[in-house]
């Protein structure tokens, strides 16, 4: 997994507002008799018919307000991990959303402003480190503001589920994890 801090390029895919977590990790096409792979037909489908067939790793979602709106299914998370979606910047993201990017590792930033300041296709840059979105296609930044330590360290580690397992493991509840 990579680093949050490593500077992270891709190409820009445009939501609008309230892309609801139905929309994300939605139904309806059977594909496989792989229920990863139907999760991965059926993401954004409704609002962008030709993401799960053209998306590729490391592209970049850029949404509007209200980004993850509706019920807490972590699958909608796991839905943009399986298509490649490497980050999500958003004018604003539902509560619940973010934290079950954070808990999986999915870098997901509120920008305000990322809506109008980008075009779908576009390349952008993420330096968190340098705390800047820059526009590599047609220039220009947005500020990137820090998450809390506490919040990185989890993103570091490669989600909530390897914290908890460190935690366990340093306190000698269960056996050390592997490479």
């Amino acid at each position: 997994m990579p680093s949050l801090f490593a500077r992270m390029r891709g190409r820009v895919w445009k939501v609008g507002d309230s892309i609801d977590t139905n929309q994300l990790a939605g139904g309806g096409v059977v594909v496989s008799d792989d229920p990863l792979e139907n999760l991965k037909a059926n993401c954004l489908r409704t609002a962008r018919p030709e993401f799960p067939d053209q998306v590729r790793p490391g592209d970049i979602l850029v949404a509007g307000a209200n980004f993850g709106c509706g019920s807490h299914r972590q699958t909608a998370v796991e839905a943009l991990q399986l298509c490649g979606i490497q980050a999500v910047l958003a004018e604003s993201v539902a509560r619940i959303h973010l934290r079950n990017s954070i808990a999986l590792a999915l870098p997901t930033f509120v920008v305000p402003g990322i809506a109008a300041f980008v075009e779908d296709g576009q390349e952008l840059e993420i330096d968190y480190a340098g705390g800047t979105v820059r526009n590599a296609t047609a220039g220009g930044t947005l500020p990137l503001g820090r998450l809390p330590e506490s919040v990185e360290r989890i993103y570091e580690l490669g989600g909530l589920y390897p914290v908890i397992a460190d935690r366990l493991a340093r306190e000698g509840i269960v056996p050390p994890r592997g490479p």
